[in-house]
């Protein structure tokens, strides 16, 4: 699902400067970008980046370093839902390693009857 990303920054103090205070969502991958989590910033996203950055702990890489990417929009806590949904058809039903929570219920769509 390609939508409107920015471009891969490396996850750093210095490159979190350049990232607006918008809602929206974000990525986080490895040096090859194999997608290791999925984030909503439903305030912020310099905000998130940064508390990604100071809680990463587990989710640091062995080897190499992390880069991240990011959509603004008025709905990130739904996007993320659908990126996560998507990521999960391709790979088995298996999250990207470093998401932590489980995925919530999809959202059924209702249709209305004429009568």
């Amino acid at each position: 699902m390609t939508l409107g990303f920015s471009v891969w920054h490396p996850l750093t103090p210095a490159e979190n400067t350049e990232v607006p205070e918008s809602r929206g969502v974000f990525e986080i991958a490895n040096l090859v970008r194999t997608l290791l989590f999925v984030g909503a910033a439903p305030e912020s996203l310099a905000a998130s980046l940064r508390q990604y950055l100071e809680t990463g702990g587990q989710r640091q890489p062995l080897v190499g370093r992390l880069y991240f990417r990011f959509l603004l929009t008025d709905e990130p806590e739904k996007l993320q839902n659908d990126l996560l949904f998507s990521y999960c058809e391709c790979h088995g039903g298996a999250l990207p390693p470093a998401q932590t929570s489980p995925l919530p219920a999809p959202h059924r769509a209702r249709y209305l009857k004429a009568v």
